[in-house]
């Protein structure tokens, strides 16, 4: 298990990862505050983790996304060809699913119980895209503007690129209500399962 715990002004954080011994990785960000006027207002907190797999080499990924039923003919498993946003959908039991396409290995994205939906300030819930050295955040320095401070993930798609067969990268975020009443369900995150190992 690796924490670490951050403050941000009234706020506090932990960003927690637990690695299994069966390469399941439990990747979670808690959210609480202290007493204060500011955060007995009912608000929305927002994490996202940039996921690069690189199953077993860079190249040769791809990701996959399941739906039941399924929204693509045949399988409950559909390939996304180009860079896309997507959103977590627990009526379609919605997951994906980063592959090596010459190996087969791979890891399960498993969205977690409580990792809420996104408001327009949040952006979205997950992106897939093609990897680039640059794209590590989007860009933004510090800023009170609320359009400008918010995730710009959607940059990072101008123009679509193919995701099939090549180095891809996931971004996934997680929603949190922050309610000044009793603390439920305050952390986030996904859960990743090994495919085929």
């Amino acid at each position: 298990v690796l924490v670490s715990e951050m403050q941000a002004g009234w706020y506090r954080y932990i960003s927690e990862w637990r690695l299994h011994a069966n390469g399941t990785i439990r990747p979670r960000f808690g959210f609480a505050g202290t007493e204060n006027p500011c955060t007995c207002n009912l608000h929305t907190h927002h994490v996202y983790w940039r996921l690069d797999f690189d199953i077993r080499t860079p190249d040769h990924n791809v990701v996959e996304e399941f739906n039941d039923p399924p929204i693509v003919a045949g399988s409950n498993w559909h390939t996304k060809q180009f860079e896309i946003q997507r959103p977590r959908d627990a009526g379609d039991k919605r997951k994906w699913r980063v592959r090596n396409m010459v190996t087969g290995e791979g890891y399960t994205i498993v969205p977690g119980p409580h990792d809420g939906s996104p408001t327009p300030y949040g952006a979205g819930d997950l992106w897939v895209l093609r990897y680039h050295a640059g794209e590590i955040d989007d860009g933004q320095d510090f800023t009170t503007d609320p359009n400008l401070s918010r995730a710009h993930l959607e940059r990072f798609m101008s123009p679509r690129e193919s995701v099939t067969d090549t180095d891809v990268v996931i971004w996934y975020a997680g929603h949190y209500v922050h309610d000044a009443g009793p603390e439920v369900g305050n952390w986030v995150g996904p859960e990743l399962v090994p495919l085929n190992w």
